[in-house]
């Protein structure tokens, strides 16, 4: 399996261990709290979740911590789908950068890391983001992700409905 470890003068993306629990607690809830709008969970039902729960997410699931003198600024993870028809299919979820450390090429990075681990993995990927995320959209399609449809209502919030731009990237 191919391990991604990637590291500037600006910062270092590596994938998260179990034992990196409290830094991907913490920039988990920093995503939900800073774009709530952008993600399917919410930071109240999160905060709220024994640190065994996010412990158990790291154990499962294949998440990238982008870090920057020692703190967490950015996170993306990867999970294979399951299913006989579906295994050859990826998900790219949870990308966030905090607000400080955007313009650096962190999400690039970020992004980049999954790309690379889910070539051994999977044969495409998919991703969603909301409709009017501009600045994300065309992070994923400089990383060679089209958009191929749209889901309508996709995301119920406290101010509304948002649609989510479907999105994938055939892998070899």
């Amino acid at each position: 399996m191919f391990e991604v470890d990637q590291k500037t003068e600006l910062f270092e993306v590596r994938r998260l261990e179990v034992s990196d629990v409290e830094d991907y607690r913490t920039i988990r809830l920093a995503a939900l709290a800073g774009a709530p709008d952008s993600f399917g969970s919410v930071y109240e039902v999160e905060r709220d979740r024994p640190l065994a729960e996010f412990t158990a997410r790291l154990a499962t699931s294949t998440i990238f911590g982008a870090f920057a003198g020692g703190q967490i600024i950015g996170m993306a993870g990867f999970k294979q789908e399951t299913g006989l028809k579906h295994q050859h299919k990826g998900v790219v979820w949870g990308v966030y950068v905090r607000r400080q450390a955007r313009g650096q090429g962190i999400g690039a990075a970020l992004v980049a890391a999954v790309v690379e681990y889910a070539r051994d993995v999977v044969d495409q990927l998919t991703l969603t983001v909301v409709q009017g995320n501009d600045a994300a959209l065309a992070l994923y399609q400089k990383c060679e992700f089209q958009p191929y449809g749209m889901e309508p209502r996709a995301l119920k919030t406290a101010v509304g409905y948002a649609d989510e731009v479907l999105m994938w990237r055939q892998l070899g």
